[in-house]
C-alpha cells in the first residue's frame, strides 16, 4: 500500500498548490474549517491544524471573525 501524506498535509499541499497556480490570489477568501473538513473528508480539528500550519508558513492570514484569507505577499520559494 504506497504511503499517503497525513490528512492535515491534504490540505496543506492543496491549498498550497492553489496560492502557487494563482487559482486562490492574494486575499481571496478560503472555505471555513467546516468546509475543508467536507471537502477532504477530515475532521473540523484537522483542518485548524492543517491551516494553522498554512498561517505560520506566511501563505494565509486569519480575520478574527471574518475568516482565513490568502496572505497579500506569500512566500513561494
Amino acid at each position: 500500500m504506497p504511503n499517503r501524506p497525513a490528512d492535515y498535509q491534504r490540505v496543506i499541499n492543496a491549498i498550497t498548490e492553489q496560492i502557487r497556480s494563482g487559482e486562490l490570489a492574494p486575499g481571496d477568501k478560503l472555505p471555513t474549517y467546516a468546509q475543508l473538513a467536507d471537502q477532504f473528508k477530515i475532521s473540523v480539528t484537522t483542518a485548524q491544524n492543517a491551516l494553522r500550519i498554512l498561517r505560520e508558513r506566511g501563505l494565509v492570514e486569519g480575520h478574527q471573525g471574518k475568516g482565513t484569507f490568502v496572505a497579500e505577499n506569500p512566500p513561494l520559494a
